[in-house]
């Protein structure tokens, strides 16, 4: 089901309901849940992955891989909004 907003999103992801299709769990060796992500686009056509992380934050970086280059997020860069 395709979320109105950012807010929306994030109660989707947290609610775990199985009918949200919209939702990808990465799992461990364990089985246990890494991160959840979704993708959702705004009113203006942009795309957003969501990344609501089941582990330490420290755990995880993000990379974005474009055609040229590559962004990357570290843990402890990221802004709050």
């Amino acid at each position: 089901m395709w979320q109105p907003n950012s807010e929306a999103v994030a109660e989707v992801m947290r609610s775990g309901e199985a009918e949200d299709i919209g939702n990808v769990d990465f799992t461990n060796d364990e089985d246990s849940t890494i991160v959840t992500t979704h993708v959702s686009r705004s009113d203006d056509g942009i795309y957003t992955v969501h990344l609501l992380p089941m582990c330490d934050d420290d755990q995880i970086r993000v990379e974005l891989h474009r055609e040229k280059d590559l962004a990357v997020i570290e843990p402890g860069t990221s802004r709050p909004v």
